[in-house]
């Protein structure tokens, strides 16, 4: 009688900590972390291994992220797909703002991601396909291995909405607090691949 073979990779999507700055729509902004942002995510990694580490290029990330792989000498990779959607004309606004300049806008970016484009942004579409793309290679690349990825809000609720199978507008309705850790499993066999939810941990 033949043994299936089972292939798990974990893949832990870690969102930066606190930004300097105001509360605003911070996709390509480049703001540094706080002081309490190194210690949330410190906080929140301590104890755990991992054999990868990849990273967005935004310095929210990267900077942790270099300093967490020189200190455990692992190896890194600073990957421009794993960064946040591009906002346009609506960087470095706050909600409140976009709601002064453009009554109802908001509104229909979060109902419908995917037909509503902000000003000069990068679409939802093009967003979640790069995301979509970045995953596929990250589990091709680093199959069988426990890999911590670095990034955003905005790609951890894209990939909430692809691997679980839900509309993008739903994702807005999931909280990722900074140096929020999500992991997801994935188990490939001769059959196909299955991904699993294991945790959504707030520090």
């Amino acid at each position: 009688m033949s043994t299936v073979k089972l292939q798990q990779t974990a893949i832990d999507l870690l969102r930066h900590g606190e930004v300097r700055g105001e509360a605003c729509f911070r996709g390509r902004t480049d703001d540094p972390l706080t002081e309490l942002g190194w210690r949330q995510m410190f906080r929140q990694c301590r104890g755990r291994q991992w054999q990868v580490v990849v990273s967005s290029p935004l310095s929210r990330c990267a900077a942790f992220a270099s300093a967490w792989a020189r200190e455990q000498k692992t190896e890194i990779a600073i990957e421009p797909a794993w960064a946040e959607l591009d906002f346009g004309d609506w960087e470095g606004l706050s909600a409140e703002q976009i709601n002064r300049m453009s009554p109802h806008a908001l509104q229909s970016f979060y109902r419908q991601p995917l037909d509503f484009t902000p000003p000069n942004a990068e679409s939802y579409s093009h967003f979640s396909t790069r995301v979509r793309h970045a995953w596929d290679e990250l589990l091709n690349k680093h199959a069988g291995q426990t890999v911590l990825v670095v990034t955003h809000a905005g790609v951890v609720r894209t990939l909430y909405s692809q691997l679980l199978n839900f509309p993008p507008r739903h994702g807005f309705q999931i909280d990722v607090p900074h140096a929020c850790l999500t992991r997801f499993s994935c188990f490939d066999d001769e059959h196909g691949r299955f991904v699993q939810l294991n945790f959504h941990k707030p520090i």
